[in-house]
């Protein structure tokens, strides 16, 4: 790697092959066969939707098997590598052919599709175990042999025999890689990895964190005093595949997207419209989310700032429910079962808070949604809360986790997506709010 007087980092290795595919007058696409071997360790993977895992991706073992038996077929068999670029430009240099590829960090440009390819060809002809959770190539080619790749076994247990292998797969392996230049808009980009991403399922919320959608939310939380802060951010799995800190509880993105979505009161105005569709499509909610616009998008935008006060009230919830009722199975609804002890003891779902028992989203969704009815908007279009939204559970918790049970019981039969499915039990909540408002406000003009 080397910088240009633009200070980019700039990428240069041999190729064997090299030619411009297209030129549209404004974006232009390389296609570069080149060695495995040459490609350059430390390719920016900021713009893949997934963090690459080559351990958990099962056609990585298919590309190890290839790359140990029969490596001058991986280029007929592998679909290769794309990348997204601010510039490229082909050189000759005596013999050789030379790709230098220039990225913009800035604008999260790199290996948009195939990262686990380029994952692959590192931890099998470099023994790089950036994305092998530190296993080296032996060990994980034992795992592969154990879990049915027969053909691997003999070199697992001779050393000469496999370093003979990574030898030939250095001399033998090609590998293609197209570069789309330049690429410095992020709805591109997310439009890019869609498109390149069809092949294997990947998460909205990853498409929508290259689009920049979580943009704004990483700094509400980061900002916000503790117990949130960049310790929090950090847990947060914003894309396939990410890990989080050892030790630390992983929060997934989708839940705070569900928590923005059963808060929306302009998407589900209180008088009109009950929220027990977010329930019933978990998932849509998300990509909804993350495809936003016009006034959609500023209120969400609105209710991103109030993130960290919906986040306590939600985890204040969940741990409370469990003390009210310690004999109720909030972990799984299953009534009359034999209750085993757990081992580990839970914790609320995003400030990670010791606490009783899980609680299952079809308990606490009705519940916490319902205090939607508290929020306002300001005049300068900012959304608070008419009251403390903990305050007002705290007096009415008792009440409004009877309704959830005896709902449960009775009108659900003890199933528990019923619960969450049927607005019926989301009205009744709901109203138990208002209710407790009107006796507030009759109190405050007595006085």
């Amino acid at each position: 790697m080397k910088s240009v007087s633009s200070s980019l980092p700039v990428f240069r290795f041999r190729a064997i092959r090299a030619f411009k595919a297209l030129d549209n007058g404004t974006q232009r696409k390389w296609v570069v066969v080149a060695a495995a071997r040459d490609l350059p360790i430390n390719l920016p993977l900021d713009a893949n939707a997934r963090v690459p895992n080559v351990l958990k991706n099962a056609t990585c073992a298919e590309m190890r098997q290839t790359l140990m038996k029969s490596p001058e077929m991986f280029q007929v068999f592998n679909g290769g590598i794309v990348c997204t670029a601010s510039s490229v430009e082909l050189k000759q240099d005596g013999n050789d052919h030379i790709v230098e590829v220039a990225f913009d960090n800035e604008a999260e440009q790199g290996i948009v599709n195939g990262g686990h390819t380029y994952a692959t060809l590192l931890h099998t002809l470099h023994d790089n175990t950036t994305y092998s959770d530190g296993k080296d190539l032996r060990v994980v080619l034992t795992q592969d042999a154990r879990r049915g790749s027969a053909e691997l076994a003999d070199l697992v247990i001779d050393e000469e025999s496999l370093a003979e292998a990574v030898s030939r797969a250095r001399e033998k392996a090609q590998v293609q890689i197209e570069f789309v230049a330049p690429v410095g808009d992020a709805e591109l980009l997310a439009q890019i990895a869609r498109a390149r991403n069809l092949s294997q399922s990947v998460e909205a919320t990853a498409l929508a964190n290259l689009a920049g959608r979580f943009d704004l939310m990483k700094d509400v939380l980061r900002n916000a005093p503790a117990p949130f802060g960049p310790g929090l951010v950090d847990r947060i799995v914003w894309k396939t595949n990410q890990e989080v800190p050892e030790d630390s509880q992983a929060i997934p993105v989708k839940l705070l997207i569900q928590i923005l979505a059963l808060s929306n009161t302009k998407i589900y105005p209180p008088a009109t419209r009950v929220a027990n569709e977010v329930y019933s499509r978990a998932g849509v909610v998300v990509r909804e989310f993350g495809e936003s616009e016009g006034e959609d998008l500023r209120f969400y935008d609105a209710l991103t700032r109030l993130l960290p006060d919906l986040i306590r009230l939600y985890d204040h919830i969940y741990s409370s429910l469990p003390e009210i009722d310690q004999n109720f199975p909030w972990a799984d609804g299953k009534l009359d079962s034999e209750r085993k002890k757990r081992r580990v003891t839970p914790t609320t779902p995003i400030l990670a808070r010791p606490c009783l028992s899980r609680v299952v989203n079809a308990f606490i969704w009705p519940i916490f949604s319902a205090f939607r009815v508290l929020i306002c908007e300001n005049s300068d279009g900012s959304l608070g809360f008419r009251t403390d939204p903990i305050d007002l559970f705290e007096d009415i918790k008792t009440e409004m986790a009877m309704t959830v049970q005896s709902f449960h019981r009775n009108q659900a039969h003890g199933i528990v997506h019923q619960v969450g499915k049927d607005k019926e039990v989301w009205v009744r909540l709901q109203a138990q709010i208002e209710s407790e408002m009107k006796v507030r406000e009759r109190l405050a003009t007595a006085r």
